[in-house]
C-alpha cells in the first residue's frame, strides 16, 4: 500500500518526502515505487525483514546511492543527492548502527571534527567548542563531559554524541538505523528521552528497528517494506502488532510459545566464579533440557561470565563442573572437549569469517569431524553443510557464497550451526537474536526449543526482556557483577527482573 492521502492531512508540508523510489543492482530491483513522508516533529518508523530494502532506502537518503527513478523533496524543495555531502547540506543526517566516531578524540572534538571554530588569529577556539558542546548537551539533557574521550563512553553515550553532532550541523531530518541494537532497557529509555526532545523541537526522525515493541513506544507513524515494496503505512495508533507482522512477512506469524520441558541432571554447575574487574562469586547451574536466562543491565558482567566459562577470560577463583565432574577450561577448544559451545554476541567482530564461504563458516570449528588421516573429506563436509542449511532454513544461493552477502538472520543461523558441529551438551547463546528480523527470530526460538527437547542445556544471555521471559525456565539476574536474584519462570516478571538488575537490595 503506498503512502495514503492521510499521511499529513494536506496541511503540513513534510520535511522529507520520497515519491516513487526505484533502485536496482545488476538487474535486481531492490526498491519498487517506495513512497515515504516525514513531518516536522514526527517519528516515522520503517520496518521490514532483512532484505526488505530498508538499508538501500537509507543510503538513498544519505546520498550514498542515487535512485533510478523517483523524487526526494526536503521542505517541499526537490533535491538530488549525488554525494553524502549533498544530503548533509540539505539537513539529513544518518546515524548508522556502526558508529563513526573517533575513539581517541574527546566528545567535543568528535562533534566539531573537520569544522573547528577559529579565533581571530586562526587557532582552534577551544573555549567556543566547549561552550557550544555544553549547550548541545544541555539541549538534549545529555550527562556527558565534553572533554571525555569517546572510547571511554558506553555505546549509548556514544550514540548521544552522534546525535549532538547531528544537531550541531543543523539537521532537520535524523535517520536512526537500529539505534537500540546493543542497548539494555535503561539505556533505551535514555535514548527515547532524547528522541522525544528532538521531536518536540520539530525535527523529523526516521527510526529503523526490528523491535516491534519499540515501534509502538516511540513512533507516530510506521511504513512497512517487504521485498522492496511498501506493503503498508499508517499511524501507529491505528494499527496493532498483527497488522505489522502480516505486512512484514506476508502472512500471520504465530507467537512463539515455549513447550513443556523435561529437565534432566545438571549439565553445567558454576560456583563462586570470579574475574577481577568483571564479576564476583557468580554461581548458577543449567540442567539437561533446560534454558537458564542470564539477565542484567549492560556492564553487569553477563558476557564476561560466559567468556570465563569457556576460558576466554581467566578466573581468579571458583569452580566449574560439567555433569558433576570439576573441570579446568583454558579456552574454547578445551570447552568444546567438555561439550560446551559458545555463540558470541558480536558475530561480525568475533564470530564470522566475513569474506569466506558459508561452507567454511559452518564447519571450521570442528574440521576433525570431516578429516581422515589429516585429509579433509570434502564430500562428507559438503553433505553435512547441505543438511545443516536445510535444518536451519538458511536462505542463500549456495554454500560457496561469501557469508557477508547473507542477511543478518541467516548469518546468525550459520553461526549457531557452527556451534552445533561440536555436538554440544551445553550451548551458551549470547544475544542470539541481536540484529535479526522477526521471522528469523522466531526460527531461532524454535531451534532452541528443538535443541532443549533433545536434552541440550542452554545458557541464554539476552538484553531483550521478552526473549528472556519467553524462553527461560529460570532466570539469573546479575547486578554489578554479582548475582542479585534467581527467579523461576512462574515468578519472573519484567518488573521483578528490572528491580533486581537496577536497584540495590
Amino acid at each position: 500500500m503506498p503512502l495514503g492521502s492521510d499521511a499529513h492531512d494536506g496541511f503540513t508540508e513534510p520535511l522529507l518526502a520520497a515519491r516513487g523510489m526505484v533502485k536496482s543492482f545488476v538487474g535486481n530491483r531492490v526498491l519498487s515505487e517506495i513512497d515515504l513522508a516525514v513531518l516536522p516533529g514526527e517519528v516515522h518508523a520503517v520496518v521490514g525483514e532483512n532484505g526488505a530494502g530498508k538499508s538501500t532506502l537509507i543510503k538513498i537518503f544519505a546520498g550514498v546511492y542515487q535512485p533510478d527513478a523517483g523524487e526526494i523533496r526536503v521542505g517541499g524543495v526537490p533535491c538530488r543527492f549525488r554525494t553524502p555531502r549533498d544530503a548533509l547540506a540539505a539537513g539529513i543526517v544518518v546515524i548508522h548502527q556502526e558508529l563513526s566516531l573517533a575513539p581517541d578524540l574527546t566528545a567535543e572534538e568528535n562533534i566539531f571534527l573537520g569544522r573547528f571554530p577559529r579565533t581571530a588569529i586562526s587557532t582552534v577556539d577551544r573555549r567556543d567548542i566547549r561552550r557550544r558542546t555544553r549547550a548541545l548537551f544541555d539541549q538534549l539533557a545529555i550527562e556527558i563531559k565534553p572533554d571525555q574521550r569517546v572510547g571511554s563512553l558506553s555505546i549509548a553515550q556514544q550514540q548521544m554524541v552522534e546525535i549532538a553532532k547531528a544537531i550541531s550541523v543543523n539537521a532537520r531530518i535524523l535517520v536512526l538505523d537500529e539505534p537500540t541494537a546493543v542497548l539494555d532497557e535503561r539505556r533505551v529509555a535514555m535514548l527515547f528521552g532524547v528522541i522525544d526532545r528532538l521531536r518536540d523541537q520539530g525535527l523529523g526522525i526516521v527510526f529503523i528497528s526490528h523491535h516491534l515493541e519499540e515501534i509502538f513506544r516511540i513512533a507516530d507513524r510506521v511504513t512497512v517494506l517487504r521485498d522492496g515494496r511498501c506493503t503498508g503505512s499508517d499511524r501507529i495508533d491505528a494499527i496493532d502488532q498483527d497488522w505489522l507482522v502480516s505486512r512484514m512477512i506476508g502472512r500471520n506469524f504465530p507467537q512463539h510459545i515455549a513447550h513443556a520441558r523435561t529437565v534432566g541432571r545438571p549439565a553445567l554447575e558454576v560456583s563462586a566464579l570470579s574475574v577481577p574487574g568483571h564479576f564476583t562469586d557468580v554461581g548458577f547451574s543449567v540442567s539437561q533440557g533446560e534454558v537458564v536466562g542470564l539477565a542484567g543491565l549492560v556492564g553487569a558482567g553477563r558476557t564476561e561470565v560466559a567468556q570465563a566459562v569457556v576460558g576466554l577470560l581467566r578466573s581468579s577463583k571458583g569452580t566449574i563442573r560439567v555433569f558433576g565432574r570439576e573441570v579446568v577450561i583454558r579456552g574454547p577448544d578445551a570447552a568444546a572437549q567438555h561439550g560446551i559451545a559458545y555463540v558470541t554476541e558480536d558475530r561480525k567482530a568475533y564470530g564470522l569469517l566475513s569474506n569466506r564461504p558459508v561452507r567454511e563458516n559452518l564447519t571450521i570449528s570442528n574440521l576433525r569431524r570431516f578429516t581422515t588421516a589429516g585429509i579433509l573429506r570434502l564430500g562428507s563436509e559438503a553433505e553435512y553443510v547441505r543438511d545443516m542449511i536445510r535444518q536451519l532454513d538458511v536462505r542463500l544461493a549456495g554454500s560457496q557464497v561469501e557469508i557477508r552477502t547473507l542477511s543478518g538472520g541467516n548469518q546468525q543461523k550459520v553461526l549457531i550451526g557452527r556451534a552445533l558441529t561440536l555436538a554440544p551438551r551445553v550451548l551458551i547463546l549470547d544475544e542470539p537474536t541481536r540484529g535479526v528480523d522477526i521471522g528469523a527470530k522466531q526460527e531461532i526460538y524454535e531451534l532452541v526449543e528443538r535443541l532443549v527437547a533433545r536434552g541440550t542445556a542452554v545458557l541464554l544471555i539476552s538484553s531483550e526482556m521478552e526473549e528472556i521471559l519467553r524462553l527461560s525456565d529460570r532466570i539469573v539476574v546479575l547486578r554489578r557483577g554479582r548475582v542479585a536474584a534467581t527467579l523461576m519462570r512462574e515468578e519472573a516478571t519484567e518488573s521483578r527482573i528490572m528491580k533486581a538488575a537496577a536497584v540495590a537490595s
